[in-house]
């Protein structure tokens, strides 16, 4: 009995000695994917008194509350539209000493936080960023933002946005946000608002950033051509705040633009030609679905850039 209590104590010995832990989570009309979310993170391999889950409600119509108040969970409310604004929310609720995020789209392997509180050991680093993986496609949406691993470090590497981290995955100590501020609440839903505060930690923190692979998180994608391009949109608008923003960084020509219409104009024509069968006699369905989705999503950004950089509007 006495070496049983004895391995209890060494046990909450252990646990007292790791960082308490915050994650955020925005979410916005996420009935589909919110409960699997939760109940990944409740299983996390972490002292459940060495961690919080807050969950910041940014406006839900459908059944998103009720999900996110049938589990242990904090339920935080944030109206002003925007991941950033719901985010900072979050952060200026929680009481971790490191803060995790990650999306209502994603859930958590059961070692998740543990890996994220791992990098953290060195006291020189700021900020920790896991892996990626694409949640298992089925619709032809998914199988396209799957086959570009756009997620992933590798393609993140050849983006002009380069370097930046994903609000999916990814934990900072609490001082970062003291340091540098808090999430730009401008930036519309999954619009930019994580490139543009990673450019301020890598600027401005003082701190370096590590990656640990073996924290991981699995992202759902958008499951329909309608919803792939609305989300299109919001990344063509958060374009365009980050090239106001930054616009020595990020220079922008009236040429430039229209080489990028003239891209979507190619890729309709293709993916014309591929939906009518016209001298595509060897393409696949996989091929037609490619330009398919290619052009929905050039045309999305481009409308969304365009909208974000109607006069009046404020960035």
């Amino acid at each position: 009995m006495g070496s049983s209590t004895g391995l209890s104590n060494a046990v909450l010995d252990v646990a007292s000695l790791l960082p308490s832990v915050s994650v955020i989570i925005p979410v916005l009309n996420g009935e589909r994917t919110i409960r699997d979310c939760l109940v990944s993170l409740l299983k996390m391999e972490y002292p459940p008194e060495r961690r919080e889950i807050l969950v910041v409600d940014n406006g839900s119509t459908d059944r998103t509350a009720e999900i996110i108040k049938g589990h242990p969970v904090r339920y935080l409310c944030e109206k002003r539209q925007g991941a950033g604004a719901a985010r900072n929310t979050g952060i200026e609720a929680s009481s971790g000493e490191i803060l995790a995020f990650t999306d209502a789209d994603c859930v958590v392997s059961t070692g998740w936080a543990s890996e994220l509180v791992r990098g953290f050991e060195d006291g020189g680093v700021g900020g920790v960023e896991g892996e990626i993986v694409d949640y298992p496609p089925v619709t032809p949406a998914e199988q396209f933002v799957a086959s570009r691993r756009s997620f992933s470090y590798q393609s993140r590497l050849a983006s002009p946005f380069y370097p930046y981290v994903l609000t999916a995955n990814v934990a900072f100590r609490r001082q970062v946000f003291e340091r540098i501020g808090l999430f730009d609440p401008r930036f519309p839903a999954a619009g930019g608002e994580d490139i543009d505060f990673s450019w301020r930690f890598f600027q401005g923190a003082a701190m370096s950033l590590r990656c640990n692979p073996k924290a991981i998180v699995f992202h759902r994608h958008r499951t329909t051509a309608g919803g792939f391009f609305r989300q299109q949109i919001r990344n063509g608008r958060g374009i365009a705040i980050l090239r106001a923003k930054y616009s020595a960084r990020l220079p922008w020509t009236w040429r430039q633009e229209l080489q990028a219409w003239g891209a979507v104009a190619r890729f309709a024509g293709a993916a014309a030609r591929a939906a009518i069968g016209d001298g595509v006699r060897h393409r696949t369905k996989v091929d037609a679905n490619d330009l398919y989705f290619t052009f929905l999503g050039k045309l999305g950004i481009r409308i969304g850039f365009l909208w974000g950089t109607l006069p009046g509007r404020k960035v």
